[in-house]
């Protein structure tokens, strides 16, 4: 009797109507990219055409029937334009939180070095790279754990900024790749389109806030992936840790702003033609012309140890230039590419144009 109760008390506790508040938001992006190798080798990597990026999302919150407790569950629907796979692996999580303490059980949800304090306008290197070649840009560092299912805490310092800390019992358990195991591979750009079934363990510390003062946005994140026979099972390359490390700091006066980020990722084999480490350094600035006009100019380097992808420095200079209509938001960005592949000598001109909404 004692077990029927305790079942049906959970049955009804799950199908009783919920006191929350539920919502529904999205964005959509579409985009129009122009590539142009200067290398003739390359051409076959030059094009033109559409891309898009829509997602629904889907959230609810509420309090819990423990006192101070409550909590927020969601997941998004996206379609990239090149989507293949999962729809359901974007933000998916149920959230745990007491005042300023959260914590969180689930996928891409937790903040995570996949940033930048150094893009204002238009997009990073490693987009706009992608899809031409075998890049040395990096986006997300390191073994990237957000990616996979984990459970995380982040504890929120008013007036500062906030602390995580997030564990995975396998990186790569959520349906796709991670950096790590596209850097073993030597590709880049590829984390959605890369499997692995031996994960390690994994971690991601990180912070994200002012420190207290007014236009300053500072970020700080290390990650971590275990070696093991796991992976050497599958590729006997594999010698050491994966790890990630960003430093970034962006600040605000007035019309200006200006920004650095500093990206290392450490791949977990002995040094290839891909290479073992890659450093990237990035710098913006940004002018606000007007309320809705916004003026960026973008430089970043990325230095690879690799045999023959690192013989010469990656490089981005890049102007770009955003205009809010109000619901509707355009932006427009040239680029010029140098030694992306880090081989001297393939470069590339690029033309990004994108319109953005958001519901």
């Amino acid at each position: 009797m004692k077990k029927l109760l305790t079942t049906t008390a959970i049955v009804a506790a799950l199908s009783a109507p919920a006191i929350a508040q539920t919502t529904v938001s999205g964005n959509l992006d579409i985009a129009y990219k122009a590539f142009s190798n200067d290398l003739a080798t390359q051409k076959i990597n030059s094009g033109r055409g559409f891309g898009k990026e829509a997602q629904i999302n889907i959230q609810n919150k509420g309090k819990l029937n423990i006192a101070g407790w409550e909590y927020a569950a969601g997941f998004a629907l996206e379609d990239d334009g090149n989507q293949a796979g999962s729809y359901f692996n974007e933000n998916t999580f149920i959230d745990f939180i007491n005042g300023n303490t959260t914590i969180t059980i689930g996928q891409d949800h937790i903040q995570n070095n996949d940033q930048t304090t150094a893009t204002f306008v238009g997009l990073i290197a490693e987009d706009l790279a992608n899809g031409s070649g075998t890049d040395i840009f990096l986006s997300e560092v390191g073994a990237h754990p957000k990616e996979s299912f984990g459970v995380g805490i982040m504890q929120t310092i008013p007036g500062f900024g906030r602390l995580s800390a997030l564990y995975v019992p396998s990186n790569n358990n959520g349906g796709a790749g991670t950096q790590a195991t596209a850097a073993r591979a030597g590709v880049y750009g590829a984390d959605d389109s890369f499997v692995e079934n031996d994960g390690e363990s994994a971690y991601e510390i990180g912070f994200q806030g002012d420190l207290g003062v007014k236009g300053l946005n500072v970020i700080a994140f290390t990650n971590k992936e275990k070696a093991t026979t796991g992976y050497k099972a599958t590729d006997s390359s594999v010698t050491t840790d994966t790890k990630g490390h960003v430093l970034g700091l962006s600040y605000n006066m007035g019309q200006i702003t200006a920004g650095y980020t500093y990206k290392k990722s450490e791949r977990g084999f002995a040094t290839t033609a891909a290479g073992k480490e890659i450093k990237q350094d990035e710098f913006g600035l940004a002018y606000a012309a007007t309320p809705n006009l916004t003026l960026a100019a973008n430089y970043t380097k990325s230095d690879s140890n690799g045999t023959t992808n690192g013989v010469a420095d990656a490089k981005m200079k890049s102007i770009a230039v955003g205009y809010n209509l109000g619901p509707v938001a355009v932006s427009a960005q040239a680029a010029k590419l140098d030694n992306y592949t880090g081989v001297a000598g393939v470069d590339a001109d690029v033309l990004y144009l994108r319109a953005s909404t958001k519901f």
